[in-house]
Order: structure tokens, then sequence, then C-alpha cells
């Protein structure tokens, strides 16, 4: 296998100005787009060197990791497999010429009601982030079209505790070495 660092990343979830009352909260996550490019099946594990180091949940925050393997299925990733070492998505079967899209993010869920600060109004003050870099492993030989994305969501939550989406936002991250990755 060859392992190699391709990206940084950082996911988050956080209110936009934490102590003011009725803020929107940002929701990041980061999406590796993987495809394929050779012959036969190939093994690929994505790793993430966090700083905070993720954690899986925080009140009103659920840690989500994801797989949508090419029949566009998406399929929630084990938190407890990506948060054993190392930390991320470990030895991922993919098919020739299928593209497959990996997914790390904080999201928020409607908070208890004991997490509903007056001062605050409805938004909750919990917060959760991790940076850091992101790393590639492949058999060497394999060849790969690798596409990242960050993507946003500005949330705020309605006088009955549910989460309503205000706003979205997403743009490509660069890697080291283009998309186009040989191992």
């Amino acid at each position: 296998m060859a392992l190699r660092n391709i990206t940084s990343f950082e996911v988050l979830s956080s209110p936009v100005a934490p102590g003011v009352p009725n803020v929107p909260y940002i929701q990041q996550g980061f999406f590796l787009q993987v495809t394929n490019m050779g012959p036969a099946n190939a093994f690929l594990s994505i790793e993430y060197l966090a700083s905070p180091a993720f954690v899986e949940t925080k009140g009103a925050i659920k840690l989500f990791t994801n797989v949508i393997d090419e029949s566009g299925m998406p399929q929630q990733f084990p938190t407890r497999n990506f948060l054993g070492a190392p930390v991320g998505f470990e030895a991922i079967d993919i098919p020739a010429g299928a593209t497959w899209l990996v997914g790390v993010q904080y999201l928020l869920l409607p908070p208890p009601a004991v997490m509903l600060d007056p001062a605050t109004g409805t938004t909750p003050q919990d917060a959760a982030m991790a940076r850091g870099a992101v790393r590639i492993d492949a058999a060497a030989g394999t060849k790969w079209m690798l596409l990242a994305t960050v993507r946003q969501v500005f949330s705020t939550y309605n006088a009955m505790g549910d989460v309503l989406a205000l706003d979205s936002a997403a743009y490509a991250v660069p890697l080291i070495g283009g998309p186009e990755q040989n191992f």
C-alpha cells in the first residue's frame, strides 16, 4: 500500500455568533468523491489526521460518516469504525470504474428542551469541530480520480424546535497532485 497526504479538511457545527440570540447555525462537512479508474476492484483507505479530534456526539450535534456507493444508495458508515485507529474509512473495496462518495460531517439535531437557553433563544450553544489533513492509502499500481468538496448548511429553529435550513454553499478543495492520482 502507498500512503500520501492529499488535502486538508475542516468539519464543524456551531452557532455563527456564539452567545447571540436566535442566530443561524453553520454545519460544514467534507466529502471526497473517488473513482476507481483501474481495470479491477481496488481497496482504498481514507485517513483523517484531526486536531482537535472528532467527537462522536455532543448534545445537539452528532457525527455522521457516510458512504454512497455506485448504486447511489447512501449508507451510514459505523461511527465506531470511523473513530477507530486510524481514524477514517478503512479498506473500502471499490469496483473497477465505480465512483463512490465518502463524507464526514457534524449535523445539528433538534435540541433537548434543557439546551434551549432563554438568553440565546432557540440557538443551542453546543459546538464541535475537527480539522487537519486527509491521507489516502491505496495499493501500488492503482489509479484514482479524486474530487474534494466542502458543503455548508446554515440552519435555525422554529418555535417548535424543528431544524430549518436557511442557506447552503459548496466549494471544491484543492488536492495535492491534482485530481488524478496514481499509486
